[in-house]
């Protein structure tokens, strides 16, 4: 057996060893969280879990999509996807090589809002571990052939969306309940924009935004806080701020005033992609809570409302769903279905009426019992691994919730009422001042919409 397969072979057995050991800050008492400061501004979280010989790094830098400047749409993502493609003295394959003969991981990757970068290591290879994390978050290489070859990906990628209807609705519906904001552009850009990119773009954008002073970076797992602090001083110091402003780019959205459907034409289409939705509320809304209790009932999961109606019950779709994306300063409720052209209008009426039903006339005790007890039961198992809880300290950091958010978490699922849902289902889960998207037959879609409200068909951009 090969040195590479012994090492990843033993990083399996730890990481389920972990999935079965970790036990969550709610659960049970573990070493206290230390907070730093970093001369150049890096806001750094240690959380020591000396169970089991594994470091996770997580960092997060406020560095997403919406910072795209105008017509250069995908630069977050491109700039992302470059980060492991070489850096420092290494080859894209270096880099590859040499995460993966000590068995680690190591990625990079862009959100709307988040830039993030990840590293686990079993601690025994801590040095390499943190010289990988660090070449990629600061010294990336950008090489030019590496550049051409992640431009033309892109482009390959974005051709092939243009076949995808899942695709086209989920781009479609955030244009069109977006508007104008940056939280509307597509993360991978177009072809337009893709093709516009130039390294020396790639190269500013990860000046200007993957800096310190605009990143948090949490550690979990064996460390010594004292000692990885240190460590952490003395790799990171040539990192440089980068001034930028720490601003969201986008304002508040203004809420849906009256029901829109938006139609794009996809000729030879036999299934309908739906999707429908309205603003709501930030991801640090005091609502949080409840609102996610809301959701379990309605749409999330195969027990919920609108599974049994619409899939079960009726049989209009395979596979329905709500949910919420909340961002730091904006969010949005949304429902994802797909059903037959010929069942278009009833799966929409009748998805319409179940949020409606619910939102009028509130769950059951047994429902909001249940949904309570599941979300209770299900956040351990998010918490299991130390790369959970890197993600999680990052999340409650980087949209700067109460630092005892993770552990007072089941205390506050358990304390939503039945008046809390109530209230959050009647503000925030429209059926009537909300976007539909629907892509399908353009034609087909017209005349089955007819009458459900102010419609326009659209080509697929």
């Amino acid at each position: 057996m090969s040195a590479v397969i012994r090492r990843f072979a033993a990083l399996c057995v730890t990481a389920v060893a972990v999935t079965i050991a970790f036990v969550p800050a709610a659960h049970a008492k573990t070493a206290a969280v230390v907070r730093a400061k970093l001369p150049n501004g890096l806001s750094v979280i240690v959380q020591p879990s000396p169970r089991l010989p594994v470091v996770s790094f997580r960092l997060v830098s406020r560095a997403g999509s919406v910072y795209d400047p105008a017509g250069k749409e995908g630069l977050a993502r491109m700039t992302a996807e470059l980060l492991t493609q070489g850096a420092g003295s290494r080859t894209a394959q270096q880099v590859a090589e040499d995460i993966e003969f000590v068995g680690g991981s190591l990625e990079a990757s862009s959100r709307a809002e988040q830039f993030t970068v990840s590293c686990d290591v079993l601690k025994k290879d801590l040095s390499t571990g943190l010289g990988l994390f660090h070449d990629v978050v600061v010294k990336p290489a950008f090489a030019a052939e590496e550049f051409a070859r992640k431009q033309e990906e892109a482009l390959g990628t974005i051709a092939s969306n243009r076949g995808e209807p899942s695709v086209i609705a989920e781009q479609a519906f955030s244009a069109y309940l977006w508007g104008e904001s940056p939280l509307a552009h597509p993360s991978i850009g177009t072809e337009k924009s893709v093709k516009g990119l130039t390294r020396d773009d790639v190269v500013s954008f990860h000046r200007r935004f993957v800096a310190p002073d605009r990143t948090i970076l949490v550690v979990a797992g064996d460390v010594d806080p004292a000692a990885i602090l240190a460590q952490l001083r003395k790799a990171f110091a040539d990192w440089k701020p980068s001034g930028e402003p720490m601003r969201d780019p986008y304002g508040a959205p203004a809420p849906v005033a009256a029901r829109g459907i938006r139609i794009i034409d996809k000729p030879e289409a036999t299934q309908a992609q739906i999707r429908m939705g309205c603003i709501a509320v930030p991801r640090s809304h005091p609502d949080y809570d409840a609102i996610q209790v809301a959701n379990t009932i309605l749409g999330d999961g195969f027990t919920s409302r609108l599974v049994n109606a619409i899939r079960v019950e009726k049989g209009l779709t395979y596979s329905i769903s709500s949910g919420f994306t909340q961002h730091r300063g904006a969010g949005a409720f949304r429902v994802n279905t797909f059903t037959r052209n010929a069942k278009l209008r009833e799966c929409v009426d009748a998805t319409l009426a179940e949020i409606a039903k619910l939102a009028n006339e509130g769950p059951t005790q047994a429902e909001l019992d249940k949904a309570r007890n599941y979300l209770v039961g299900q956040y351990p198992l998010e918490l299991q691994a130390a790369s959970d809880l890197t993600g999680q300290i990052a999340t409650v950091e980087f949209y700067g919730l109460p630092q005892d958010w993770i552990a007072k978490y089941n205390d506050r699922v358990r304390a939503v009422t039945m008046d809390d849902v109530k209230r959050v289902l009647g503000t925030y889960f429209c059926s009537d001042k909300l976007r539909i998207v629907v892509v399908t037959q353009g034609d087909v879609a017209k005349k089955a919409l007819d009458g459900l409200g102010p419609l326009e068909v659209r080509p697929i951009d």
